[in-house]
């Protein structure tokens, strides 16, 4: 069992990410498949079939619901790829490591993926939150002869805090906040016709990206109570 990246409280859950269908955290981790690329009747049927391409880099949506490409059915029926509900957290495995989204339609990936189907005790996007937070953890143990690849094996090893699904929220919310003022800022910055004042969004929006790293960890292992951050936020003359 691998250590845990990031220390659990004792007062929170501790899981790994092996799916089990009555645990109530993790149900199912599906990978992905690619229909046979030259036949043309597996493909533009209209089920979203996602690459790891495009949740790539920063500022990626939190969900996705639009692929560059679709499969058919029969696409579907004679490949790997598996049709995830929405709300599957959507890790990449490889090409690169650690990018997330979560599906916010019915969706099916290659196999650069391992998608999470979360049960009633853990929240989608506390998961996607935690997993993100979680990268360099990722970038360690990931392996492979030509590129890096996390595998199964050890993503299973994984330990994991989970604090009850209120708190969970809580902090999902926090997340969110810190997010939609991050796309604020862009929106701000893409209106403006002042330079001055597109360098002090900018500035503003790279705060936001420190202060949301530096506090993950924090909220991510109880040390840091929700409403604190909040508070944090305000202090830094952001909120």
């Amino acid at each position: 069992m691998a250590n845990p990246y990031l220390p659990i409280p004792s007062r929170w859950t501790t899981i790994d990410l092996t799916p089990d269908s009555s645990g109530g955290f993790v149900l199912a981790a599906d990978s992905g498949g690619t229909p046979k690329t030259g036949e043309e009747t597996y493909w533009d049927g209209g089920i979203p079939w996602l690459t790891p391409k495009e949740i790539t880099g920063e500022g990626t949506p939190l969900y996705v619901s639009h692929t560059e490409r679709t499969i058919s059915e029969l696409g579907l029926a004679t490949s790997g790829a598996k049709l995830l509900p929405a709300g599957t957290v959507l890790l990449t495995k490889r090409a690169p490591v650690g990018a997330v989204s979560i599906a916010a339609v019915p969706i099916t990936t290659n196999q650069g993926f391992l998608n999470f189907t979360c049960g009633p005790k853990l929240n989608p996007i506390y998961l996607a939150f935690w997993l993100r937070t979680n990268k360099p953890y990722l970038d360690a143990v990931a392996n492979g002869s030509t590129y890096p690849e996390l595998y199964k094996g050890d993503l299973f090893e994984f330990l994991m805090g989970v604090p009850p699904l209120e708190e969970q929220e809580a902090i999902v919310g926090c997340f969110l906040s810190i997010q939609k003022l991050q796309f604020a800022c862009k929106m701000a910055e893409q209106s403006s016709t002042d330079p001055a004042e597109v360098t002090r969004i900018q500035a503003r929006f790279r705060r936001l990206v420190e202060l949301r790293e530096s506090l993950a960890p924090f909220l991510l292992t109880g040390r840091l109570a929700p409403r604190d951050s909040l508070e944090v936020l305000q202090y830094a003359g952001i909120r």
